[in-house]
Formats: C-alpha cells, sequence, structure tokens
C-alpha cells in the first residue's frame, strides 16, 4: 500500500470527517469508496442515468421541444 498526502481545506476535510461518520468508516475508507463509485461505468440503481442512451435522436427531439417552449414562453419574463 502507498501513502499520499492530500491538502484540503478547512470546511472539505470538515465534510470528509462528517461523512465518514454518517458512513461509520474512517476518511481513508471514504475516499477509497468514493474512486469507487466514480470508477464505476454503469451506476447500479439510477433509473435516470443512461436513460436516452440507447434513443439518441428521441432525446434530440426533447431538447428541442424543451428550448422552443423556452423560447416561446420565457420563465424569467417581466411583467412590464
Amino acid at each position: 500500500m502507498e501513502t499520499i498526502t492530500l491538502q484540503l481545506d478547512p470546511q472539505t476535510l470538515a465534510r470528509a470527517r462528517q461523512l465518514a461518520v454518517s458512513r461509520h468508516c474512517t476518511v481513508e475508507e471514504l475516499l477509497k469508496e468514493c474512486i469507487e463509485y466514480l470508477s464505476m461505468t454503469d451506476v447500479v440503481g439510477d433509473p435516470f442515468l443512461g436513460m436516452f442512451a440507447q434513443e439518441p435522436a428521441l432525446l434530440d427531439q426533447v431538447v428541442a421541444s424543451a428550448m422552443q417552449a423556452r423560447a416561446e414562453h420565457p420563465l424569467r419574463a417581466c411583467d412590464g
């Protein structure tokens, strides 16, 4: 095993320690878990991730429709 040194600002370190405590592990184990999670090619359990992977044309239509609706009915229109 190799040892590395990380420099974290106090707020990030405090959040890492709080997360580790809430997950009943050490900061080192938390970082290992984060790296393993981020290196996964397919996130299990998230129904929205990759939902349109096999339907790029459909995704293009959804985006085009949303952009058209935004152009026609801006959300932040001024009243006056």
